[in-house]
């Protein structure tokens, strides 16, 4: 007669515990990733887009008040006023600014955004911004932000 062994039970016992709970896992997780991916309900005419308030985006660059340290860069017929530029890392071909055309309240515009109907926002710079009649002609009316004010220490 042959009779086993108690101390290997526990072994056994863990072993199959462990196995058990990798295979739920394993079904778990495969049951997961079959599932359809949820998406968000969608509006009669497809998906809709998240409005950017253009208003607020200048009055956080500051087209409601001017900064006391600078006046604004003005471009040699005085009609355009750079307040503030976003520039991205890529170069001209990305970013914004907020100009002030004649006078009016400051508006963010994109690159490729067009200022008037003989102008566009061409590029720009991280102090600076050129407009142009299209993306591939020259630069007619160069902006740039004034000097940044130096604090002297005490």
């Amino acid at each position: 007669m042959t009779t086993l062994d108690r101390t290997l039970w526990p072994a056994r016992l863990s072993t199959f515990v462990l196995a058990a709970l990798a295979a739920a896992s394993v079904v778990y997780w495969g049951l997961r990733w079959s599932e359809p991916i949820s998406t968000p309900r969608a509006n009669g005419d497809g998906f809709s887009q998240r409005l950017i308030d253009t208003n607020r985006v200048a009055q956080l660059l500051g087209a409601s008040a001017t900064p006391a340290n600078a006046a604004p860069a003005v471009n040699a017929a005085g009609q355009y006023k750079l307040l503030g530029v976003i520039a991205g890392a890529k170069g001209g071909g990305f970013g914004s600014a907020l100009i002030a055309i004649e006078g009016e309240p400051a508006k963010p515009y994109k690159v490729g955004d067009r200022l008037s109907d003989d102008l566009l926002l061409q590029s720009v710079t991280a102090r600076g911004a050129t407009l142009a009649p299209s993306m591939q002609e020259p630069a007619s009316v160069e902006l740039e932000l004034p000097p940044l004010a130096t604090i002297k220490p005490q």
